[in-house]
């Protein structure tokens, strides 16, 4: 079966592809047949990807690919931890440390990624802050009925710490 006809089946099968400002996306990599597994959030600011592809361990993680620097290419904080700082609804501020592994991308995974997928699943919206090159970066995302595909991520991605932690 063609792959792009597999992938819309199987996406109209899971039910609710939407929430707030995120999508369901599940594809096979056509080279390797790696499964690829993520809701994603654009806003203009930055893409808000919590994901997992199989070639890694079955984990999720998070990603914030921005328009702007959060680092230069000769900057020598390319790979250090860095403050990826959040707020759930009107809640407390969260902080976690993100590799920011490009000049325009932050990374989280393990247990900081997994905390933030857990908070976001009964949230409203969510607010974001990195450090850029000219200052904090702040982005916001509806997050509303978010859990079904957080769960639907964790669960194709095998991430059993995740599953137990959206369960307590």
């Amino acid at each position: 079966m063609n792959i792009a006809i597999y992938a819309v089946v199987l996406t109209a099968l899971q039910g609710v592809t939407s929430a707030g400002d995120f999508t369901y996306h599940e594809r096979l990599d056509p080279i390797d047949d790696t499964l690829l597994v993520g809701v994603v959030a654009d806003q203009p600011e930055a893409k808000l990807s919590i994901a997992c592809d199989h070639s890694r361990s079955r984990t999720i993680y998070v990603t914030l690919d921005t328009d702007l620097l959060l680092a230069s290419l000769s900057s020598p904080l390319l790979h250090e931890l860095r403050t990826f700082q959040y707020r759930v609804d009107r809640g407390s501020v969260h902080r976690a440390s993100a590799e920011y592994t490009h000049v325009d991308r932050a990374f989280l995974d393990g247990a900081e990624g997994r905390a933030f997928a857990q908070r976001l699943a009964d949230s409203e919206r969510v607010v974001i802050r990195v450090d850029g090159t000219r200052g904090p970066i702040d982005v916001t995302y509806d997050t509303t009925g978010l859990r079904p595909l957080i769960e639907r991520v964790a669960e194709r991605c095998g991430d059993r710490r995740l599953i137990n932690r959206l369960r307590d």
